[in-house]
């Protein structure tokens, strides 16, 4: 009985052990397998990872230079827009008193359309012939008169900027013969630009003064006097009307 136990014992742990050690084996291939198909799949993420990091770096180097030239233009957009906004408030300071302190910078003289502009006043030179008289009624509804040359600056300017012709301008001696006076009530200026023998009252009745009629004495003197009956264009003259900019930052 004994050695039949110990038989079948042996038998039995030998048939153990055999059967034990394949199935070890196989367990350990399995995963030794498992691994090495793992490892490329790991490998790619890592590269991956990587690359899209150098990117990120890249982009990052990109923006930053691209950020670093532009510091100059936006510094500069930067004071721009302070004093903008300095001026922004001075205008809206200026709005209803165009002469206070600072404010003209905000104004502008304009005249009207067909009207030009000199040293701050409006100039209107005709087309159309009347006598004095219409013609400084003209003048007047377009709240005007009759041009007052004040001196040779503004003598030259009318010659310059008018047409060939007779023109008529605000000076008469309606009132007393031989004593000039303009349309405002002053006297003749000491200077005036009077032609050679001028004015002469030829036939008894030229009180009125034209401009434009050739220099016997020499340029600019072209004053003549003239019979205010007689049709010319006329010159008005008016001072330049302030107008608001339109203030844009």
């Amino acid at each position: 009985m004994e050695s039949d136990v110990t038989y079948v014992d042996l038998k039995f742990n030998s048939d153990v052990e055999r059967t034990s050690k394949p199935t070890s084996g196989a367990r350990t291939d399995s995963r030794a397998q498992g691994e090495n198909k793992n490892s490329p799949n790991i490998l790619v993420t890592l590269l991956l990872v990587i690359v899209l990091l150098l990117a990120g770096l890249i982009a990052l180097i990109t923006l930053y230079f691209k950020a670093s030239s532009r510091l100059p233009e936006l510094e500069h957009q930067m004071k721009r827009l302070q004093h903008n906004h300095t001026k922004v408030l001075e205008y809206i300071g200026c709005k209803n008193r165009s002469s206070a302190p600072n404010c003209s910078q905000f104004f502008y003289k304009d005249c009207p359309i067909n009207w030009q502009l000199h040293n701050e006043t409006c100039y209107f030179f005709s087309q159309t012939p009347l006598s004095w008289e219409v013609s400084r009624s003209s003048c007047q509804s377009s709240q005007a008169d009759l041009v007052i040359i004040a001196d040779r600056e503004e003598q030259l300017f009318i010659r310059n900027a008018k047409k060939a012709g007779l023109y008529w301008i605000g000076l008469m001696d309606k009132d007393a013969e031989g004593t000039w006076k303009w349309v405002n009530g002053s006297n003749v200026q000491p200077e005036t630009f009077w032609n050679c023998k001028q004015p002469d009252n030829s036939g008894g009745n030229e009180h009125c003064a034209t401009v434009g009629s050739y220099e016997n004495c020499g340029y600019p003197m072209d004053w003549n006097d003239d019979i205010c009956e007689t049709a010319y264009n006329f010159i008005c003259e008016k001072e330049a009307e302030d107008r608001k900019m339109d203030f844009i930052p």
